[in-house]
């Protein structure tokens, strides 16, 4: 059966269509968008009602549609906007009917789309029966499903179905795993960081993070993992600053001009060097949201008279909650294009000097959402890698970034949560 109005209808209009071959006769209704073990459909082949949905009791979200039930287990509504309770559950748009609940239906979708709308969900019809014919939950108990409506949907069911952190937690002693697009956004922890933690402690994984974000000191990343219940310590945490000042040390410069944020500044001053205008061996660029002209105007001059330049970075934009920003990258583009001088060491990811400071033995995934820094390092350290898919991602037209290509893709880090 083909809806040929489908772009201005919905799938009770589908279902209408169905209504000659159906009506008054036992059927299974499902959603097209959603993909499920076998065993799921016999589960509600032999339920033991007439009239069943199916359910998760151990998933739920706010788009996917919801059931309540009363103190007798019968269904009483049907809706998306049903707030998580003790009585309420998530369907997984599976739906058994009997010849009796057949009829009520498409007598109520008949109506609905001559009288309401061509363009609701087929469940609007069904909750308008549930006062009629009784229908009950059966529970899938940890089978297998998914909801399928973007690509990064497809992503998380195939490695849902691979059981794909199941292997990854097997074979990997080390996780090396990037923060900002990747755990969390900005300030906010990105769903599946909290239960990708619980299982990193669960399986007695050895746990670093890593992170180009140099405006950020130690203690700001430690406030940041108490949103998630993560006790963060100097040695799983490295991030671009850690790097650039352990180059500092070993080639023993204490005086150096830099722009940077006042955390940037003070982790510099912490390690006793100096940051000054007057005669610095280096001139430095970092993730600077505290930057203006007259830093800009300092650095450019230093850099006009030969001053060696080095980054702690270069990632272009940061991904904040509203969309991309400026970051060391793109203040590295302006010095370029004002003074034609480009930085003659870069710390941050894929810089290998990371990994002087990594003190891990054993298999290691690297976990991103770039390919071009996370995926890269993981390549130039040799160590396995994981790609999240993001939106920084969508449409990368490089020739060489195609070519590396990580060992996973990840739909988000809750692929492994």
């Amino acid at each position: 059966i083909y809806n040929k109005f489908f772009k201005k209808t919905n799938n009770m209009f589908s279902a209408n269509l169905a209504a000659k071959h159906l009506k008054n006769k036992k059927f299974i209704l499902c959603n097209g968008d959603v993909v499920v073990e076998k065993d799921i459909v016999k589960k509600l082949i032999k339920g033991k009602n007439e009239n069943e949905i199916l359910i998760d009791k151990n998933f739920f979200d706010e788009e996917s549609m919801k059931i309540k039930i009363n103190s007798f287990r019968k269904i009483i509504n049907i809706n998306k906007k049903i707030k998580k309770k003790s009585k309420s559950f998530v369907s997984i748009d599976f739906y058994k009917f009997s010849e009796h609940a057949s009829s009520k239906l498409f007598e109520k979708i008949y109506y609905h789309i001559k009288n309401i709308s061509k363009n609701d969900w087929t469940e609007i019809a069904l909750k308008n029966i549930l006062s009629e014919c009784k229908f009950y939950p059966n529970e899938i108990k940890g089978l297998k499903w998914c909801e399928i409506d973007s690509y990064k949907d497809l992503i998380f069911a195939k490695n849902k179905f691979k059981e794909i952190k199941k292997k990854i937690f097997k074979k990997y002693n080390n996780f090396v795993v990037d923060i900002d697009g990747t755990t969390f956004k900005k300030q906010i922890p990105i769903d599946g960081t909290s239960s990708f933690l619980r299982n990193v402690k669960k399986y007695n994984k050895k746990l670093v993070f890593l992170s180009n974000n140099s405006s950020l000191d130690f203690d700001s990343f430690k406030k940041l993992f108490k949103k998630v219940n993560f006790k963060i310590n100097k040695s799983n945490i490295i991030n671009s600053t850690d790097v650039l000042i352990n180059y500092l040390k070993d080639s023993k410069i204490k005086k150096v001009y830099a722009s940077g944020n006042k955390k940037f500044l003070g982790e510099l001053k912490k390690n006793k060097i100096i940051v000054s205008k007057n005669n610095p061996a280096v001139v430095i660029v970092s993730y600077d949201d505290e930057i203006n002209y007259k830093k800009l105007q300092i650095v450019c001059e230093l850099l006009n008279k030969g001053i060696k330049f080095i980054a702690t970075h270069n990632d272009n934009f940061y991904p904040s909650i509203k969309g991309p920003i400026p970051d060391a990258g793109s203040i590295l583009s302006l010095l370029e294009t004002t003074t034609g001088k480009k930085p003659s060491k870069i710390f941050g990811k894929p810089s290998v000097e990371i990994k002087k400071l990594l003190k891990i033995k054993g298999k290691t995934l690297v976990i991103g959402d770039k390919t071009n820094k996370d995926i890269l390092f993981a390549k130039n350290c040799n160590y396995d890698s994981a790609l999240i898919l993001s939106e920084d991602e969508v449409g990368v037209n490089d020739k060489k970034q195609k070519k590396i290509k990580p060992n996973y893709i990840l739909s988000s880090i809750k692929d492994l949560g």
